[in-house]
């Protein structure tokens, strides 16, 4: 009997040996590794990608070098993987304030805009893009909607991107900063977006005659007003006079003063491409 419980007693202590063995505690390498495999987000490569390719203080792109050149095609690559696997919602500690999540949502956009517009490189309007039979229908639906991107470990596409970080940062600065590949877009530029950075592109977009301006006794404005114009206060007069210069300020409380009525520009969805020749004049009123 004494040794039916000894047999027993070495099998149990076998099984709580192999047991342990099978499950071995992590070793220092491999929490190395761990941390090593955990991406951290810089927008620092994409900014400079930025910084080469746009010209004309932002207003185009020079997608035809882009293109031709394999390493930079391959650097913005390697950022659109970062923000696939990287976002202030599935690594909210990369991002310690408002202010750097703000500034990821804007650059992701724009990094992946300008990914879709090489990707399918020549393109002479993201409007054209058809990659589904309803986008043959509809404008714009193939580049911004049909597409799939991913962010932060989530896929989207562009046009529910953008609604839903318009939502989250209700800063309506936002739209002065988003660029869409197009002409009557914003400029491209190579920030961080801080605040004072957002304040200066609202600036520069309001004083900027094609977005803003009083003609024929009436007050003329990019169709992003009007697109959006839930996400800025009603008084939308008001709101371009705290960003607009001396002579801008003055038509504007011009046509405060005398009721004017206001005007949406057609929309320019060109593609902001780096050209040779003279752009077409664009409406005006």
């Amino acid at each position: 009997m004494n040794r039916v419980k000894t047999a027993l007693a070495m099998g149990l202590l076998v099984l709580m040996l192999g047991g342990c063995a099978s499950t071995p505690a992590p070793t220092v390498s491999q929490e190395k590794k761990t941390a090593v495999d955990l991406p951290v987000y810089s927008d620092a490569p994409f900014l400079e990608l930025v910084r080469k390719y746009a010209a004309d203080d932002g207003e185009t792109v020079d997608y035809a070098a882009w293109k031709s050149s394999p390493e930079d095609m391959q650097a913005l690559a390697r950022h659109i993987q970062l923000i696939a696997r990287v976002s202030p919602e599935n690594h909210p500690e990369q991002f310690p304030d408002k202010a750097a999540a703000k500034g990821y949502w804007i650059n992701a956009y724009n990094a992946l805009v300008l990914d879709g517009v090489l990707e399918l490189w020549p393109l002479e309007s993201v409007r054209d893009v058809k990659v589904s039979f309803t986008s043959r229908m509809v404008p714009g639906k193939g580049f911004f909607y049909d597409r799939p991107v991913t962010v932060g470990g989530r896929q989207t596409n562009l046009y529910d991107l953008e609604k839903e970080v318009l939502a989250s940062q209700r800063d309506p600065r936002l739209h002065f900063a988003l660029n869409c590949g197009s002409e009557s877009c914003p400029v491209l530029r190579p920030w961080e977006w801080t605040d004072e950075q957002l304040d200066e592109a609202a600036r520069e977009f309001v004083n900027r005659p094609e977005n803003v301006s009083v003609a024929d006794e009436k007050l003329w404005v990019s169709r992003i007003f009007k697109w959006y114009k839930k996400d800025f206060p009603e008084d939308l007069n008001a709101y371009l006079q705290q960003y607009a210069g001396p002579d801008l300020l003055q038509q504007l409380q011009l046509a405060e003063h005398n009721d004017y009525p206001t005007r949406f520009r057609e929309y320019d969805w060109s593609l902001n491409a780096q050209t040779t020749t003279e752009p077409a004049d664009g409406d005006s009123p």
